[in-house]
């Protein structure tokens, strides 16, 4: 065997560790990737959730807001200074919930968290009536996907007779 033949052998070798090596990179890269998709999922749950604990603990430790919120659910006319409290209260839900819709969408919310979300949304606007006026008055503060799927859990409550 010559010089020649020793060196291409060599290469061939080299080659093959090396293209060994960029496989094994990829390989790690895909499973950071994978890790680092789950990780954010995570977080955007965990946020989401937290969002709506202080929402409900708002309303569990405020008993007054808690009559308030169960006049307009009824949608019973109210004060002034009290309507505009229950409507800074549906804009922060609506914003929340459209967030979680947002974060779905672009993948960064599980598809099984953001389903029964979803679900509990339609139960609440099934109940709420004061929710969704609040939502038809101010459709146009809100991205058109999301009052799409509003529009959608509406008319399949109504459709139901619910």
């Amino acid at each position: 065997m010559d010089k020649s033949e020793v060196l291409d052998r060599v290469n061939r070798w080299l080659v093959l560790f090396a293209n060994i090596g960029v496989l094994t990179g990829i390989l790690f890269l895909a499973y950071e990737l994978r890790q680092n998709t789950v990780a954010t999922q995570m977080e955007a749950a965990s946020n989401f959730q937290d969002s709506f604990s202080e929402i409900e603990f708002f309303i569990s430790r405020n008993p007054e807001f808690a009559e308030l919120l169960d006049a307009g659910r009824r949608g019973e006319e109210l004060p002034d200074v009290s309507a505009m409290r229950l409507s800074v209260f549906y804009g922060n839900v609506l914003r929340t919930w459209q967030n979680a819709h947002l974060q779905y969408l672009a993948g960064t919310l599980d598809e099984g968290v953001w389903l029964g979300s979803r679900a509990r949304l339609a139960t609440v606007l099934e109940q709420d009536r004061g929710l969704v006026v609040h939502w038809q008055n101010n459709k146009d503060h809100f991205s058109p996907a999301y009052n799409e799927m509003i529009s959608s859990l509406l008319k399949d409550s109504s459709a139901t007779g619910d």
